[in-house]
């Protein structure tokens, strides 16, 4: 719920907005002028029943079929201007909010204007289209300012009010739509009139209120997005930093005791040959928890990985892939072989991201593979996708347990089990991944058996 102070200080902000451009704004010039072409065409349908299916012979045609070309030209007009420089969304904010706020109140003030002469030739008060008023209010409701919608609803009870009270007395003529004498009534004209001005008051005042409400929690939700953006980027940058100073005495650990091991190993005993080869191993398994980390909390942002894509060969990303992981497969005598289509197509994506999503795989696939266990890495296609398929002979994932195999942080019971090390952050990662080149992955496993990956992104279309 928004604060008091909060609501205050948005409420102010709020009382001075106006129409704006911006995407996802409630203001839709080109959307406007489209109704109001449609709106041209419901007079001349309008008009062409009265003359030829009703007969009605009591209005003025000849000028309602002036103002009604003058409505079409105008609205060519406003579509000649939104589609020009006039509007061009790269302009400066306010110097833009300024001209849609002109562009909004000319529209409106001319269509009432048009609006309130079309209803004295066609029939003046008795013309029940006059509720088309209030379609007008609720439009100047929404897209402008409250001080703004008053002023809007004292002009049109100006134009509606002083065009009935002109009839009334005979000042100006009366089309009579009706063979009725209403119009000079004036008990008639004064419950009208009072009926009118108290339902367009109430109308106004229940739209900007409102608004009012909506513009100060979307204001609020905007300000909290911001905010959340903020704390994202502090967050990525305090991940970053640590993972750097973590990951460097990490490094010198382990190239330490590597160095240890070649210089002193063949003279120590089993047992503490055995302990210092366990500390490489456990700090390759720190160091990728951290990577994980840091590439979950990176890829929070969804703008991110797209402005890195670009058309790419899919292929040769797996196989560099493969030959990475290929020492640490050999080290628990999995063999690890790749069956690759040389016609696999390009795709559309990011080297870099594409990369960690296909390690991940095979990552995982290692880990829950016991030692003598097999691992086949495939690509290919169909008319549509590459297809990449990690297939394992491993320990698998329960049924029951499969769907929320892709979980922050969820490890299948069995894999705790089977090793301590890992995050539960690869595959909620490379689900990102994928689904951010438009692609889909999918996993078939059997428990003690193993387990397939499917991964299926769109193919650049040739």
């Amino acid at each position: 719920m928004v604060s008091q102070s909060n609501d205050s200080s948005i409420t102010q902000t709020v009382s001075q907005a106006t129409v704006s451009p911006s995407e996802g704004s409630l203001w839709r010039p080109g959307w406007f002028i489209t109704m109001r072409f449609a709106g041209v065409a419901g007079v001349v349908f309008v008009l062409l029943v009265s003359m030829f299916v009703l007969h009605i012979k009591t209005i003025d045609y000849f000028w309602l079929w002036i103002i009604t070309a003058f409505l079409l030209f105008t609205n060519a007009i406003y579509y000649l201007y939104y589609r020009s420089d006039y509007l061009n969304l790269s302009l400066d904010s306010s110097l833009l909010k300024n001209r849609f706020f002109c562009f909004t109140l000319i529209q409106i003030n001319v269509d009432l204007i048009i609006l309130t002469l079309l209803i004295h030739f066609g029939g003046g008060v008795n013309n029940p289209f006059f509720i088309f008023y209030f379609y007008y209010i609720v439009m100047a409701s929404i897209l402008l300012p409250k001080r703004e919608t008053y002023l809007e609803f004292v002009f049109v009870l100006i134009l509606f009010v002083g065009m009935s009270i002109l009839e009334a007395t005979g000042s100006i003529h009366h089309y009579k739509l009706f063979p009725y004498l209403f119009y000079s009534n004036p008990l008639f004209l004064t419950g009208l009139l009072t009926a009118f001005s108290s339902s367009l008051f109430v109308m106004v005042y229940l739209t900007t209120t409102t608004m009012d409400r909506l513009r100060i929690y979307q204001l609020w939700l905007e300000n909290s997005l911001h905010e959340r953006d903020r704390l994202m980027m502090e967050k990525s940058h305090f991940l970053d930093v640590v993972s750097h100073d973590i990951r460097s005495p990490l490094a010198a650990i382990e190239t330490t005791v590597n160095s240890v091991l070649d210089a002193y190993g063949e003279e120590m005993n089993q047992d503490l040959k055995d302990t210092l080869e366990r500390i490489p191993k456990r700090t390759r398994d720190l160091s990728r928890f951290i990577q994980n980390l840091l590439s979950f909390s990176r890829l929070q942002n969804m703008n991110e990985i797209k402005t890195h894509f670009k058309n790419i060969n899919f292929l040769p990303i797996v196989t560099s892939t493969v030959e990475m992981y290929m020492d640490e497969a050999l080290d628990k005598k999995i063999k690890m072989t790749v069956q690759a289509d040389p016609k696999t197509p390009q795709i559309t994506g990011s080297g870099e991201h594409l990369e960690r999503m296909v390690g991940n795989l095979i990552a995982n696939a290692i880990r829950y593979t016991p030692e003598g266990g097999s691992i086949t890495v495939k690509v290919g296609h169909d008319d549509k996708d590459v297809i990449l398929t990690v297939a394992d002979t491993g320990i698998g994932i329960p049924e029951k347990e499969l769907p929320r195999l892709y979980n922050e942080f969820f490890r299948a019971s069995n894999a705790r089990k089977f090793t301590t090390a890992g995050t539960g952050l690869g595959l909620p990662i490379t689900k990102f991944i994928v689904e951010k080149h438009g692609g889909a992955i999918n996993a078939n496993s059997i428990e003690g058996e193993g387990s397939v990956f499917t991964v299926r992104i769109p193919a650049v279309s040739s």
